[in-house]
């Protein structure tokens, strides 16, 4: 980054930093919004590239404070909380974007970050409830469950294999990575990000009872066109999905 920095544009290998650096240098001379925009097919690396472009901003406009929550902090940390809950392991890739995003950094006068917006779009929704092996269901799935202790207790959690909307596929793991690391590392985020401890409750509590929901059967009932609960199973998730969505 120290390299990139200032360097005239095409003097030194093309690299992602080069691109940042020459738009960050144009808003700050002419004074006008700078675009950039990141296309690719499918494990072309858009969303890595999108992580440098916005390590690179934050280095040439940030300041060196050790606070854990200042601008820069938090725009970094805005990535791995969008990953929890927009990426998903496809067949081309173990950490594929489900969803589009447009990420908005805002600079003072004085070329520091002064604040940020991030507009996601077009959410996969349907991969929810229905995945094809050898992919998965969203990250925040498989953390929520391996949370171990109180978390998956508390929302009566068990192995992913247990959930219809994650056991469709026989992939729970990924090379390399700790459901149970990265459930702790999103926490961390949504601390960063300032989300309060009652919202993350309220989010893991609706990801917890949507896959309850999952697993609820139902058979014919006696009238026309009326149906009820399956057995005792489907029950007990109702009961439970019904308690976490109060």
């Amino acid at each position: 980054m120290e390299q990139y920095k200032g360097a005239p544009f095409g003097e030194l290998s093309p690299h992602v930093f080069a691109v940042a650096d020459a738009s960050y240098r144009a808003m700050v001379n002419e004074h006008k919004s700078q675009s950039i925009l990141v296309s690719g097919e499918s494990g072309a690396g858009k969303t890595e590239t999108t992580k440098l472009i916005m390590q690179y901003l934050t280095y040439v406009g940030g300041r060196t404070v050790g606070d854990d929550r200042t601008v820069e902090q938090q725009v970094l940390e805005s990535n791995p909380l969008l990953e929890a809950f927009g990426n998903a392991r496809t067949v081309r890739n173990d950490n594929s974007s489900r969803f589009g995003k447009f990420v908005e950094i805002q600079f003072d006068t004085n070329g520091r970050i002064s604040g940020a917006a991030i507009r996601t779009y077009l959410l996969e929704r349907s991969r929810v409830v229905q995945i094809t092996d050898p992919e998965r269901n969203y990250h925040c799935f498989y953390q929520l469950c391996a949370s171990g202790g109180q978390d998956a207790e508390k929302y009566k959690l068990e192995h992913p294999s247990h959930f219809h909307y994650l056991n469709q596929s026989k992939t729970y793991e990924l090379d390399g990575i700790s459901n149970a690391e990265e459930y702790v590392k999103t926490r961390r985020a949504m601390d960063i990000v300032g989300i309060s401890s009652e919202d993350q409750e309220a989010i893991f509590r609706i990801l917890a009872a949507i896959l309850h929901l999952g697993n609820i059967e139902f058979s014919p009932g006696k009238e026309h066109d009326s149906s009820v609960i399956k057995d005792q199973k489907s029950s007990f998730h109702l009961q439970i999905a019904a308690d976490l969505f109060m």
